[in-house]
């Protein structure tokens, strides 16, 4: 289980606090001062190993989703320009793409209808199709 950062702090801070706290008290035998030191460096290590692992657990988070194929290289020939809403956008031509030997195509891609099915270029990269 690992604690959050700000967690983490304020068990530290305190740790510090009760350990500062504890050795300006009236002088005690030495025995007490040996365990209120191995007290201390116990607390030292459990916080040190708490942000130790918060640590490894950010260095390993991956933000980008998982693909579920391969990366596939988009043939040139097959890239068009459509015209929607005033503005031109690159396209796929799907019944080029399907000739190509590309099939599965993401249907969330899909922009239009011209000929075939339309794909919107920057859903297929996003989707793990490199454009050739």
């Amino acid at each position: 289980m690992t604690l959050p950062p700000r967690l983490t702090s304020a068990l530290a801070a305190v740790a510090l606090a009760f350990g500062l706290f504890a050795s300006s008290a009236a002088p005690a035998r030495a025995s007490d001062d040996a365990a209120k030191l191995l007290f201390g460096a116990a607390a030292l290590a459990i916080i040190a190993g708490a942000v130790h692992a918060e640590r490894d657990n950010r260095r390993h988070y991956d933000p980008r989703p998982k693909r579920s194929h391969r990366a596939y290289i988009l043939p040139q020939r097959c890239e068009i320009t459509v015209r929607m809403q005033g503005k031109r956008h690159h396209a796929y031509s799907g019944h080029c793409l399907h000739q190509a030997g590309l099939r599965g195509l993401p249907n969330r891609c899909v922009v239009g209808e011209w000929r075939g099915a339309v794909y919107g270029a920057r859903c297929l990269r996003r989707n793990g199709y490199i454009a050739g």
